[in-house]
């Protein structure tokens, strides 16, 4: 394997998100759509821990009416999409999501000061649509208790990232303990 110092890189979880967005997009290059090595680091990149993974705040009714509900769908496939095209920094956001990042999913409750959790399930694997869209496989919990009243983390944008530090220094316990209901062991150890 000619590149085999780049995926023992990739797969220790030593990379960053931008990193691997980096390799990623070299690897895509025209010239290395043959080669076979490249396949394997792509297809280790879209299985890869980045090593600053995060928790994303994500939306899931779009034009935010609650009867345009993906969720159950997403929960029964173990998928998470996303296809708002017309937000060049949210499209970003969400092609930089990585393998052990935690989707929390969010509904504005106030506006611009809380919101209601669904649910929340951890990114397995980055792969793309027939058409070449992302999408990303789920490992989403049993949990579905409703957590009202939380503290809105960011903007009203429907995919926000956010650091540990930050939830950390945002929510209180009461969303921790939420986290921790109904993750099974192979969620939990993802």
């Amino acid at each position: 394997m000619k590149y085999q110092s780049m995926l023992d890189q990739i797969q220790s979880g030593r990379l960053t998100r931008d990193e691997l967005a980096e390799v990623r997009r070299k690897a895509a290059l025209p010239k290395y759509v043959n080669d076979a090595d490249t396949a394997v680091i792509l297809q280790a990149i879209d299985s890869a821990v980045a090593r600053d993974t995060g928790i994303i705040f994500m939306g899931f009714c779009p034009n935010a009416e609650i009867a345009n509900r993906l969720d159950t769908e997403w929960r029964e496939k173990g998928i998470c999409t996303f296809h708002y095209d017309e937000d060049p920094t949210q499209i970003y956001t969400f092609n930089n999501i990585c393998a052990g990042d935690l989707i929390v999913l969010k509904k504005t409750e106030t506006f611009g000061r809380t919101m209601v959790l669904y649910g929340h399930g951890r990114v397995t694997a980055v792969k793309a649509e027939k058409d070449g869209r992302r999408y990303l496989e789920m490992a989403w919990s049993r949990q579905d208790r409703e957590l009202p009243g939380m503290p809105m983390m960011g903007c009203q944008a429907t995919v926000n990232l956010r650091s540990m530090e930050k939830v950390e220094e945002s929510l209180p316990p009461e969303f921790f303990a939420w986290l921790g209901e109904g993750v099974t062991a192979s969620a939990s150890n993802t």
